[in-house]
Protein backbone atom coordinates (compact mmCIF):
# COMPACT_ATOMS: atom_id res chain seq x y z
CA UNK A 1 0.00 0.00 0.00
CA UNK A 2 1.52 3.36 -1.16
CA UNK A 3 1.26 6.57 1.01
CA UNK A 4 1.54 9.98 -0.29
CA UNK A 5 2.52 12.56 2.87
CA UNK A 6 2.51 16.46 2.20
CA UNK A 7 4.95 18.46 3.90
CA UNK A 8 8.10 17.60 5.80
CA UNK A 9 7.90 19.71 9.11
CA UNK A 10 7.11 18.29 12.48
CA UNK A 11 3.64 17.00 11.47
CA UNK A 12 4.87 15.05 8.17
CA UNK A 13 7.89 13.87 9.86
CA UNK A 14 6.33 11.70 11.97
CA UNK A 15 3.38 10.77 10.09
CA UNK A 16 5.60 9.27 7.44
CA UNK A 17 7.56 7.58 10.84
CA UNK A 18 4.20 5.66 11.85
CA UNK A 19 3.33 4.95 8.26
CA UNK A 20 6.65 3.40 7.71
CA UNK A 21 6.12 1.49 10.98
CA UNK A 22 2.90 0.17 9.81
CA UNK A 23 4.44 -1.42 6.95
CA UNK A 24 3.38 1.58 4.09
CA UNK A 25 5.41 2.44 1.25
CA UNK A 26 5.76 6.15 1.74
CA UNK A 27 6.43 9.16 -0.30
CA UNK A 28 7.27 12.93 1.39
CA UNK A 29 6.66 15.57 -1.28
CA UNK A 30 8.24 18.41 0.31
CA UNK A 31 8.65 21.86 -1.61
CA UNK A 32 11.60 22.89 0.60
CA UNK A 33 14.97 21.54 0.44
CA UNK A 34 15.12 20.51 4.28
CA UNK A 35 13.23 19.24 7.07
CA UNK A 36 11.65 21.11 9.98
CA UNK A 37 8.67 23.25 7.70
CA UNK A 38 7.87 26.61 9.71
CA UNK A 39 10.82 25.89 11.74
CA UNK A 40 13.30 26.79 9.74
CA UNK A 41 14.32 30.81 9.94
CA UNK A 42 14.59 32.96 7.11
CA UNK A 43 16.22 36.36 7.70
CA UNK A 44 15.02 37.85 4.53
CA UNK A 45 10.74 38.42 4.70
CA UNK A 46 8.57 38.63 1.80
CA UNK A 47 8.29 41.83 -0.75
CA UNK A 48 4.95 42.15 0.64
CA UNK A 49 4.82 42.73 4.06
CA UNK A 50 1.05 41.85 4.62
CA UNK A 51 1.95 38.31 3.46
CA UNK A 52 -0.85 38.73 0.11
CA UNK A 53 0.53 38.81 -2.90
CA UNK A 54 3.98 37.79 -4.39
CA UNK A 55 6.65 35.87 -3.02
CA UNK A 56 6.19 33.24 -0.22
CA UNK A 57 8.27 32.70 2.38
CA UNK A 58 6.83 29.14 4.57
CA UNK A 59 8.04 30.22 7.56
CA UNK A 60 7.06 32.19 10.29
CA UNK A 61 10.15 32.56 12.43
CA UNK A 62 11.73 35.58 14.10
CA UNK A 63 14.96 35.89 14.74
CA UNK A 64 14.62 35.43 18.94
CA UNK A 65 11.84 33.24 18.90
CA UNK A 66 11.59 30.65 21.74
CA UNK A 67 8.70 27.89 22.08
CA UNK A 68 6.21 28.87 24.62
CA UNK A 69 6.22 24.86 26.27
CA UNK A 70 8.76 23.27 27.60
CA UNK A 71 10.27 21.19 25.78
CA UNK A 72 9.82 17.89 27.80
CA UNK A 73 6.37 17.90 27.03
CA UNK A 74 6.79 19.14 23.38
CA UNK A 75 8.61 16.45 22.36
CA UNK A 76 7.57 13.00 20.64
CA UNK A 77 6.79 10.40 23.09
CA UNK A 78 9.76 7.88 22.13
CA UNK A 79 12.11 10.60 21.11
CA UNK A 80 13.13 13.05 23.91
CA UNK A 81 14.11 16.16 23.40
CA UNK A 82 17.75 15.83 25.67
CA UNK A 83 21.24 13.76 24.74
CA UNK A 84 19.07 10.77 24.62
CA UNK A 85 16.88 11.50 22.27
CA UNK A 86 17.30 14.46 19.59
CA UNK A 87 18.14 17.41 22.25
CA UNK A 88 20.90 17.93 24.03
CA UNK A 89 20.79 17.99 28.18
CA UNK A 90 22.37 21.66 28.34
CA UNK A 91 19.36 23.54 25.76
CA UNK A 92 16.92 25.46 27.66
CA UNK A 93 13.49 24.53 28.95
CA UNK A 94 12.44 26.97 26.57
CA UNK A 95 14.31 26.12 23.35
CA UNK A 96 14.63 28.50 20.49
CA UNK A 97 13.84 27.67 16.83
CA UNK A 98 17.30 26.59 16.48
CA UNK A 99 16.88 23.90 18.76
CA UNK A 100 13.51 22.67 17.35
CA UNK A 101 14.80 22.48 14.09
CA UNK A 102 17.90 20.71 15.00
CA UNK A 103 15.36 17.44 17.01
CA UNK A 104 13.25 17.46 14.11
CA UNK A 105 16.33 16.62 11.75
CA UNK A 106 17.58 14.15 13.94
CA UNK A 107 14.30 12.73 14.23
CA UNK A 108 14.15 12.35 10.86
CA UNK A 109 17.34 10.93 10.41
CA UNK A 110 16.89 8.76 13.49
CA UNK A 111 13.81 7.14 12.01
CA UNK A 112 14.99 6.66 8.53
CA UNK A 113 12.25 9.17 6.77
CA UNK A 114 15.28 11.47 5.19
CA UNK A 115 15.84 9.42 2.43
CA UNK A 116 11.99 9.16 1.84
CA UNK A 117 11.45 12.50 1.13
CA UNK A 118 11.89 14.33 -2.39
CA UNK A 119 12.80 17.90 -1.84
CA UNK A 120 12.00 20.65 -3.72
CA UNK A 121 8.61 19.13 -5.19
CA UNK A 122 5.64 21.06 -5.06
CA UNK A 123 2.41 19.40 -4.72
CA UNK A 124 0.02 20.81 -7.52
CA UNK A 125 -2.79 19.00 -7.34
CA UNK A 126 -4.45 15.42 -5.37
CA UNK A 127 -7.30 14.20 -6.86
CA UNK A 128 -9.45 10.77 -6.41
CA UNK A 129 -10.50 8.33 -8.86
CA UNK A 130 -9.74 4.75 -8.07
CA UNK A 131 -6.79 5.84 -6.40
CA UNK A 132 -5.08 8.84 -5.64
CA UNK A 133 -3.84 11.04 -8.09
CA UNK A 134 -0.50 13.24 -6.91
CA UNK A 135 0.29 15.83 -9.39
CA UNK A 136 3.71 17.35 -8.51
CA UNK A 137 6.55 20.01 -9.91
CA UNK A 138 9.82 19.35 -9.73
CA UNK A 139 12.40 21.64 -11.38
CA UNK A 140 10.11 22.74 -13.83
CA UNK A 141 8.92 19.22 -14.57
CA UNK A 142 5.47 17.69 -13.54
CA UNK A 143 4.23 14.60 -12.98
CA UNK A 144 1.67 12.37 -11.58
CA UNK A 145 1.59 9.28 -9.47
CA UNK A 146 -0.83 6.87 -7.78
CA UNK A 147 -1.41 6.24 -4.44
CA UNK A 148 -3.73 4.13 -2.16
CA UNK A 149 -3.88 7.36 1.07
CA UNK A 150 -2.45 10.33 1.12
CA UNK A 151 -1.87 12.82 4.53
CA UNK A 152 -1.72 16.49 4.13
CA UNK A 153 0.68 17.98 6.41
CA UNK A 154 1.28 21.35 4.99
CA UNK A 155 0.76 23.34 8.37
CA UNK A 156 -1.41 26.81 8.74
CA UNK A 157 1.28 29.11 9.68
CA UNK A 158 2.35 30.39 5.81
CA UNK A 159 -1.09 32.25 4.70
CA UNK A 160 -1.42 35.60 6.80
CA UNK A 161 -4.94 36.24 8.07
CA UNK A 162 -5.77 40.08 7.52
CA UNK A 163 -8.56 41.41 8.79
CA UNK A 164 -10.70 44.25 7.34
CA UNK A 165 -10.15 47.36 8.85
CA UNK A 166 -11.60 50.40 7.49
CA UNK A 167 -8.93 53.14 6.26
CA UNK A 168 -6.28 50.37 5.94
CA UNK A 169 -5.62 51.22 2.27
CA UNK A 170 -5.01 55.49 3.78
CA UNK A 171 -2.92 55.14 6.82
CA UNK A 172 0.35 56.92 6.39
CA UNK A 173 2.64 54.24 8.69
CA UNK A 174 4.29 50.71 7.84
CA UNK A 175 1.80 47.63 7.73
CA UNK A 176 3.52 44.09 8.49
CA UNK A 177 2.14 40.78 9.28
CA UNK A 178 3.66 39.50 12.13
CA UNK A 179 4.38 35.81 9.07
CA UNK A 180 6.82 38.94 8.37
CA UNK A 181 7.73 40.02 11.07
CA UNK A 182 12.26 38.80 12.00
CA UNK A 183 13.80 41.99 14.69
CA UNK A 184 12.85 44.90 16.41
CA UNK A 185 15.27 47.45 15.50
CA UNK A 186 13.93 49.30 12.59
CA UNK A 187 10.56 50.01 15.58
CA UNK A 188 12.91 51.61 17.60
CA UNK A 189 12.03 55.05 19.03
CA UNK A 190 8.87 54.30 17.17
CA UNK A 191 5.14 54.39 18.33
CA UNK A 192 3.95 50.93 17.39
CA UNK A 193 0.62 49.20 17.26
CA UNK A 194 0.20 45.52 17.62
CA UNK A 195 -3.26 43.75 16.87
CA UNK A 196 -3.92 39.83 17.83
CA UNK A 197 -5.33 38.22 20.64
CA UNK A 198 -2.53 35.15 20.91
CA UNK A 199 0.48 34.83 22.46
CA UNK A 200 2.03 36.07 18.99
CA UNK A 201 1.26 39.54 19.07
CA UNK A 202 1.80 39.05 23.42
CA UNK A 203 5.56 38.19 22.29
CA UNK A 204 6.45 40.53 19.55
CA UNK A 205 4.59 43.81 21.85
CA UNK A 206 7.48 42.75 24.31
CA UNK A 207 10.09 42.29 22.18
CA UNK A 208 9.16 45.78 20.35
CA UNK A 209 8.73 47.54 23.74
CA UNK A 210 12.57 47.13 24.44
CA UNK A 211 13.47 49.79 21.47
CA UNK A 212 9.95 51.43 20.89
CA UNK A 213 8.44 54.43 22.46
CA UNK A 214 5.53 53.35 23.28
CA UNK A 215 3.46 50.26 21.60
CA UNK A 216 -0.18 49.82 21.95
CA UNK A 217 -1.08 46.09 21.97
CA UNK A 218 -4.76 45.83 20.59
CA UNK A 219 -6.98 42.80 21.48
CA UNK A 220 -10.61 41.85 22.10
CA UNK A 221 -9.96 42.51 26.51
CA UNK A 222 -13.20 40.28 26.98
CA UNK A 223 -11.09 37.30 25.62
CA UNK A 224 -7.60 37.03 26.52
CA UNK A 225 -6.49 34.30 24.01
CA UNK A 226 -3.24 33.67 25.74
CA UNK A 227 -2.47 37.32 26.15
CA UNK A 228 -1.29 38.38 29.66
CA UNK A 229 -2.58 41.55 31.64
CA UNK A 230 1.40 42.22 32.75
CA UNK A 231 3.90 44.00 30.85
CA UNK A 232 6.62 46.40 30.15
CA UNK A 233 5.64 50.05 31.32
CA UNK A 234 5.44 51.51 27.51
CA UNK A 235 3.04 48.87 26.68
CA UNK A 236 -0.68 50.15 27.01
CA UNK A 237 -3.39 47.24 26.28
CA UNK A 238 -6.17 48.88 24.19
CA UNK A 239 -9.15 46.85 22.66
CA UNK A 240 -9.94 45.81 18.95
CA UNK A 241 -9.15 48.03 16.22
CA UNK A 242 -12.12 49.41 14.59
CA UNK A 243 -10.72 52.19 12.62
CA UNK A 244 -7.19 53.68 11.17
CA UNK A 245 -7.07 57.54 10.07
CA UNK A 246 -4.85 58.39 7.08
CA UNK A 247 -3.29 60.99 10.11
CA UNK A 248 -1.96 57.48 11.74
CA UNK A 249 -4.34 58.02 14.52
CA UNK A 250 -6.05 54.74 15.60
CA UNK A 251 -9.81 54.31 16.54
CA UNK A 252 -10.49 51.47 19.12
CA UNK A 253 -13.62 49.23 19.75
CA UNK A 254 -14.93 51.40 21.95
CA UNK A 255 -14.68 54.56 20.83
CA UNK A 256 -11.34 55.89 22.27
CA UNK A 257 -8.33 57.34 19.47
CA UNK A 258 -5.00 56.96 19.81
CA UNK A 259 -2.29 59.37 19.37
CA UNK A 260 -0.84 58.96 15.46
CA UNK A 261 1.30 55.56 15.61
CA UNK A 262 4.27 54.97 13.08
CA UNK A 263 3.64 51.74 12.70
CA UNK A 264 0.75 48.98 12.64
CA UNK A 265 1.75 45.17 13.36
CA UNK A 266 -1.39 42.26 12.33
CA UNK A 267 -0.88 39.36 14.45
CA UNK A 268 -4.15 37.60 14.05
CA UNK A 269 -3.14 34.37 12.73
CA UNK A 270 -3.66 32.47 9.72
CA UNK A 271 -5.51 30.81 6.90
CA UNK A 272 -5.75 26.80 6.25
CA UNK A 273 -4.54 26.70 2.75
CA UNK A 274 -4.93 23.26 0.63
CA UNK A 275 -5.01 24.86 -2.67
CA UNK A 276 -3.95 21.46 -4.29
CA UNK A 277 -7.30 19.71 -2.74
CA UNK A 278 -10.55 20.24 -5.09
CA UNK A 279 -13.21 21.74 -3.18
CA UNK A 280 -15.66 18.28 -3.10
CA UNK A 281 -12.91 16.73 -0.81
CA UNK A 282 -12.12 19.20 0.93
CA UNK A 283 -14.01 22.78 1.74
CA UNK A 284 -12.67 25.66 4.11
CA UNK A 285 -15.24 28.11 4.94
CA UNK A 286 -13.81 31.55 7.38
CA UNK A 287 -11.34 28.48 8.29
CA UNK A 288 -13.22 26.43 9.30
CA UNK A 289 -12.92 23.12 6.98
CA UNK A 290 -15.30 20.55 6.51
CA UNK A 291 -16.27 17.75 6.15
CA UNK A 292 -13.95 16.12 9.09
CA UNK A 293 -14.35 13.12 11.50
CA UNK A 294 -12.15 14.41 14.40
CA UNK A 295 -10.78 17.41 12.90
CA UNK A 296 -8.86 14.88 11.13
CA UNK A 297 -10.19 12.33 8.40
CA UNK A 298 -11.95 13.25 5.13
CA UNK A 299 -15.58 11.70 5.87
CA UNK A 300 -16.16 11.00 1.86
CA UNK A 301 -12.93 9.54 1.04
CA UNK A 302 -11.83 8.09 4.43
CA UNK A 303 -8.17 7.32 2.78
CA UNK A 304 -7.33 11.37 3.02
CA UNK A 305 -6.15 13.01 6.39
CA UNK A 306 -5.11 16.19 7.30
CA UNK A 307 -2.82 15.70 9.99
CA UNK A 308 -2.12 18.93 12.20
CA UNK A 309 -5.20 20.85 12.12
CA UNK A 310 -6.32 21.47 15.84
CA UNK A 311 -4.16 24.28 16.87
CA UNK A 312 -3.93 25.89 20.39
CA UNK A 313 -2.66 22.62 21.23
CA UNK A 314 0.90 21.21 22.34
CA UNK A 315 1.55 20.13 18.86
CA UNK A 316 4.13 17.66 18.27
CA UNK A 317 2.28 14.70 20.43
CA UNK A 318 -0.92 15.86 19.00
CA UNK A 319 0.93 14.96 15.23
CA UNK A 320 1.81 11.64 16.62
CA UNK A 321 -0.93 10.12 17.63
CA UNK A 322 -2.96 11.56 14.89
CA UNK A 323 -0.74 10.15 12.42
CA UNK A 324 -0.56 6.99 14.58
CA UNK A 325 -4.46 6.90 14.42
CA UNK A 326 -4.39 7.04 10.77
CA UNK A 327 -2.16 4.38 10.05
CA UNK A 328 -3.61 2.21 12.30
CA UNK A 329 -6.95 3.18 10.43
CA UNK A 330 -5.92 2.39 7.55
CA UNK A 331 -4.26 -1.08 8.39
CA UNK A 332 -8.13 -2.13 9.84
CA UNK A 333 -6.86 -2.11 13.00
CA UNK A 334 -10.40 -0.37 13.78
CA UNK A 335 -13.70 0.34 12.18
CA UNK A 336 -15.00 3.56 11.59
CA UNK A 337 -18.63 4.43 11.97
CA UNK A 338 -20.74 5.01 9.66
CA UNK A 339 -20.18 8.26 6.94
CA UNK A 340 -23.86 9.28 8.15
CA UNK A 341 -23.33 8.71 11.79
CA UNK A 342 -19.82 10.60 11.36
CA UNK A 343 -21.62 13.33 9.76
CA UNK A 344 -23.99 14.04 12.33
CA UNK A 345 -21.25 13.47 15.13
CA UNK A 346 -19.33 16.49 13.28
CA UNK A 347 -22.63 18.44 12.82
CA UNK A 348 -23.29 18.12 16.65
CA UNK A 349 -20.12 19.20 17.81
CA UNK A 350 -20.35 22.60 15.36
CA UNK A 351 -23.79 22.73 17.15
CA UNK A 352 -22.22 22.74 20.75
CA UNK A 353 -19.27 25.31 19.24
CA UNK A 354 -22.01 27.63 18.14
CA UNK A 355 -23.81 27.82 21.45
CA UNK A 356 -20.78 28.34 23.20
CA UNK A 357 -20.23 31.76 21.06
CA UNK A 358 -17.12 30.04 19.55
CA UNK A 359 -16.51 32.20 15.89
CA UNK A 360 -16.36 30.08 13.28
CA UNK A 361 -12.65 30.77 12.43
CA UNK A 362 -11.96 29.16 15.86
CA UNK A 363 -13.67 26.16 15.54
CA UNK A 364 -10.31 23.77 15.43
CA UNK A 365 -9.11 25.29 18.34
CA UNK A 366 -8.86 22.55 21.20
CA UNK A 367 -7.02 24.02 24.05
CA UNK A 368 -8.13 22.29 27.59
CA UNK A 369 -9.85 19.70 25.46
CA UNK A 370 -6.71 18.75 23.98
CA UNK A 371 -5.98 16.23 26.31
CA UNK A 372 -9.04 14.40 26.25
CA UNK A 373 -8.89 14.80 22.31
CA UNK A 374 -5.69 12.65 22.25
CA UNK A 375 -7.37 10.14 24.69
CA UNK A 376 -9.84 9.59 22.34
CA UNK A 377 -7.81 9.08 19.48
CA UNK A 378 -5.42 6.77 21.58
CA UNK A 379 -8.30 4.42 22.72
CA UNK A 380 -9.78 3.96 19.68
CA UNK A 381 -6.17 3.08 18.09
CA UNK A 382 -5.75 1.05 21.05
CA UNK A 383 -2.79 3.15 22.35
CA UNK A 384 -2.33 3.96 26.00
CA UNK A 385 -3.85 7.19 27.01
CA UNK A 386 -1.86 10.64 27.89
CA UNK A 387 0.47 9.83 31.22
CA UNK A 388 -0.31 12.09 34.13
CA UNK A 389 2.68 13.39 33.98
CA UNK A 390 1.99 14.86 30.82
CA UNK A 391 -1.30 16.16 31.93
CA UNK A 392 0.50 18.04 34.97
CA UNK A 393 2.90 19.36 33.18
CA UNK A 394 0.81 20.67 30.44
CA UNK A 395 -1.11 22.26 33.21
CA UNK A 396 1.61 23.84 35.15
CA UNK A 397 2.74 25.16 31.97
CA UNK A 398 -0.02 27.53 31.61
CA UNK A 399 -0.25 28.65 35.08
CA UNK A 400 3.58 29.37 34.63
CA UNK A 401 2.70 31.42 32.11
CA UNK A 402 0.10 33.40 34.04
CA UNK A 403 2.60 33.75 36.68
CA UNK A 404 5.62 35.57 34.81
CA UNK A 405 4.28 36.40 31.58
CA UNK A 406 7.02 38.75 30.70
CA UNK A 407 9.48 36.15 31.65
CA UNK A 408 8.13 32.96 32.03
CA UNK A 409 10.77 31.26 29.93
CA UNK A 410 13.78 32.30 31.86
CA UNK A 411 12.00 31.10 35.90
CA UNK A 412 11.88 27.43 37.47
CA UNK A 413 9.35 25.48 36.22
CA UNK A 414 9.19 21.72 38.53
CA UNK A 415 10.31 19.30 36.41
CA UNK A 416 6.75 16.66 36.64
CA UNK A 417 8.83 13.19 35.59
CA UNK A 418 8.88 12.92 32.32
CA UNK A 419 11.12 9.83 31.31
CA UNK A 420 13.59 11.96 30.08
CA UNK A 421 16.70 13.84 31.86
CA UNK A 422 15.55 16.95 33.84
CA UNK A 423 15.65 19.73 31.83
CA UNK A 424 17.63 23.53 32.46
CA UNK A 425 15.59 25.88 33.26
Amino acid sequence: MKVAVIGAGAAGLVTARELTRAGYEVTVFEQGNEVGGTWIYRAESEPDPLGQTGLRIHSSMYASMRTNLPRDVMAFFDYTFDSSGGGKDDWPRYPGHKEVLQYLERFARAFSVHELIRFGTRVLRVRHSEYWQVTTEHRGQRSTASFDAVAVCNGHYHKPRIPAIPGLSEFPGTVLHSHNYRQPECYAGGKVAVFGGASSAADLSQEIAAVAEHVYLCTDLSKQHGVQTRHRHNIERRPSVSHLFEDGRIRFADGTISEPVDHFIFATGYHYSFPFLASELIEVNDNHVTSLHHDLLCIDHPTLALIGLPFKIIPFPIFEIQARWFARLLNREFALPSRDAMRERAAYRVEQLVRSGVNQRNRHSLEDGQYDYYDRLASECTDPPLPQWYRSLGEAARQHVRRWPESFRDQPLRFYGAPTRCPKI
